[in-house]
């Protein structure tokens, strides 16, 4: 596959033969190799989701008709709920941008930071724990 192997190599030293073993480069061929992978799994994939919504019907509802909720009963689409359920309580600036915005800086920067004393799993577990409750509060209220 990509994975190089050791060799051993008589090589001739002036009039002597020598032994001589070759160590094996660790690094891995990822190019073109991996990518064609890749490429050829995003195309299945893609295929597959282009051959299913041409299939199925998606179980939309009848159309929206503002005019009959309140607006504390409208719900945003479940991967906003916590989102929605901060608005309640906090600004729009503070609660829409700034909060979702400090998670994914949060977690994206998790990486970068060092590791003292296990602060990078508390950092991502407690953003992630977070936002879970706060979907699931929202969700069932």
């Amino acid at each position: 596959m990509g994975f190089a192997s050791s060799k051993i190599e008589r090589v001739e030293v002036g009039s002597q033969l020598s032994t001589v073993k070759r160590v094996a480069d660790p690094r891995v061929k990822s190019v073109p190799d991996l990518v064609r992978k890749e490429a050829l799994a995003a195309g299945i994939a893609l295929a597959v989701v282009c051959l299913v919504s041409a299939l199925l019907d998606a179980p939309l509802q009848g159309p929206a008709d503002v005019g009959g909720l309140a607006a504390s009963d409208v719900k945003a689409p479940w991967i906003l709920v916590g989102i929605q359920e901060l608005l309640k309580f906090l600004p729009a600036l503070t609660a829409g941008v700034l909060m979702p915005f400090t998670a994914v800086l949060i977690i994206g920067a998790i990486p970068f930071l060092p590791d003292i004393r296990g602060l990078r799993p508390i950092m991502f577990f407690g953003t992630t724990l977070t936002f879970v409750v706060l979907t699931v509060r929202g969700y069932l209220s």
